[in-house]
């Protein structure tokens, strides 16, 4: 479904559709999508002392969401074109609520995981239909503030998952409490999306190519595997660096098999725009760090530091601060100095405070965290907005909806390949240095201690129990200089990365003038 065929023509239901209403029900439905996808990492340490999630477990429980969300949002376009936009948010919404209900019940990791799984194929309906919908039942002069409301309730849900699952944890609720308030949030999508969205057409056309969909599944999926399994295995292990690399060359042939496709699932031949490239690394990049970021920080904030699971999310606040503070900032910069070096200042601000992570200790004092967290989410809000403008400049008119596919896509892949692999970097830097230092422990405290944080600070022994904050605050710290360094790699890209002069200039480096387009890669 392209987003150019949405605002192409409007249906009648346009006169009838009451907006607020219709409005409501879009943003309660992407809202319970968005907590999902943030809701669980402040559940993650109450996960692994209840159920005994180990810490491969814990990242699959975030990473299984997020890659099948990835993977099939491509083909949603083409099931709403053909079944019709209301049928399929409807259908969504449902298996959404009713796989997210039935993962907050369950106490087997693998249960949680394959249920994680579900709820990213019935998120990826959801998130393109909400848009697709208000593209095609809002007039012009009524699209850009409801896209603006749509956006805006996205940030606010993705900063507010940790701060709410932190309540019902706090109070005393298990750890799947967090999910039912996902399921309760979805059920209210859907019941005001079936008595105030207005049905939409189906036009029976619209390909479901499901081929690439698996191969982009499976080659994501072994490469994921093979990271997170490096926790425990080693890098040099088969199991290992085997599954990481088939992954990469199913994902390689996939590119080159898209390439020559008359109608790509997600047209690569975008990156030949050098703009649109640009923009795609650095949204990538950004939502890598980041979401490792919220990953590690909460086992520092529980664990290590003691505080609770709403202490915890009270202090993720500045995260909803650094966007809220940055978004009205990052347009001002986009008008004064371009969108390319809007986005250059905020990846450069997220690489000061990832080294500015690197200081936080066992006794650093609150203030530092809160002012280093409003530092990386504000040079977040810095990429976010000007990456947008860059990547919707570069790219024609009737390629929007291509390019939103494909950024919405890559920055899901981002942050499923941020927990992962900066997850991985953390657990075995302190499963190696926790070895290390407890070698003249007996063996099987040496091995317990070595599995996970929670199982050092449990093991009923003192050498365990005092090497453990230290062990990872050393293991966190280099983590954080990884992600700075990637931040870096951003930098240059963004730096460095320029149209060529025989393809012509795709933005200007200065300030960018207003023009009438179609957002691309809003929301997720």
């Amino acid at each position: 479904m392209s987003i150019t065929e949405e605002t192409a023509e409007a249906t009648t239901e346009q006169t009838t559709v009451q907006p607020f209403r219709a409005l409501l029900a879009l943003t309660l439905t992407v809202s319970a999508v968005l907590l999902g996808s943030t809701i669980l990492n402040v559940a993650l340490p109450t996960m692994q002392s209840e159920l005994g999630a180990s810490n491969t477990e814990q990242q699959w429980f975030l990473n299984a969401y997020t890659l099948t969300f990835a993977g099939f949002l491509p083909v949603a376009g083409s099931v709403g074109d053909r079944f019709g936009l209301k049928r399929l948010l409807a259908w969504g919404t449902a298996a959404f609520a009713l796989t997210t209900a039935v993962a907050g019940l369950l106490d087997s990791a693998l249960g949680i995981i394959v249920l994680r799984a579900l709820m990213g194929v019935a998120a990826a309906t959801i998130m393109p239909t909400t848009l697709a919908v208000i593209l095609r039942i809002f007039p012009p002069e009524r699209r850009a503030r409801a896209i603006a409301s749509w956006a805006a309730a996205s940030g606010l849900s993705i900063s507010l998952g940790p701060l709410l699952g932190g309540a019902l944890l706090s109070a005393g609720m298990w750890w799947g409490s967090v999910l039912e308030l996902v399921a309760l949030f979805a059920l209210l999508g859907l019941a005001t999306t079936w008595a105030w969205i207005p049905e939409t057409p189906a036009s029976g056309v619209g390909r479901l190519r499901m081929v690439p969909v698996a191969a982009s599944l499976a080659g994501i999926g072994l490469l994921v595997f093979g990271v997170v399994h490096a926790t425990g295995d080693g890098w040099a292990y088969l199991g290992t660096w085997l599954p990481a690399a088939v992954g990469l060359a199913v994902l390689a042939g996939l590119v080159l098999a898209e390439v020559r496709h008359r109608e790509p699932l997600l047209d690569v031949r975008l990156f030949r725009h050098a703009s649109f490239t640009t923009a795609a690394v650095a949204l990538t990049l950004g939502s890598f760090v980041v979401f490792g970021y919220l990953y590690f920080t909460t086992f520092y904030l529980q664990l290590v530091r003691g505080y609770s699971p709403l202490q915890t999310g009270l202090l993720f606040i500045p995260l909803s601060a650094g966007l809220v503070v940055g978004a009205p900032l990052s347009q001002r910069a986009v008008q004064r100095f371009g969108a390319r070096t809007a986005i250059a200042a905020g990846i450069a601000l997220m690489a000061v405070a990832f080294a500015g992570a690197a200081g936080l200790g066992a006794h650093t004092g609150p203030a530092w965290f809160v002012v280093d967290a409003f530092a990386l989410q504000l040079g977040f809000a810095l990429v976010l907005a000007p990456g947008t403008t860059l990547a919707s400049s570069s790219v024609p008119t009737d390629r929007a909806g291509a390019g939103s596919a494909l950024l919405n896509t890559l920055r899901q892949l981002g942050s499923a390949l941020g927990v992962a692999v900066l997850g991985s970097v953390l657990w075995s830097r302190y499963s190696g240095m926790m070895t290390e230092r407890l070698a003249d422990s007996p063996a099987g405290v040496r091995r317990t201690a070595a599995e996970s944080l929670a199982s050092a600070l449990g093991a009923g022994d003192v050498a365990a129990t005092k090497a453990a904050a230290p062990t990872f605050l050393d293991a966190m710290h280099t983590t954080t200089l990884i992600a700075a360094g990637v931040c870096g790699v951003a930098l240059l890209a963004t730096l460095f990365i320029r149209p060529s002069r025989r393809n012509g200039t795709t933005l200007p480096s200065g300030p960018v003038r207003e023009r009438e387009r179609v957002p691309v890669g809003r929301g997720a």
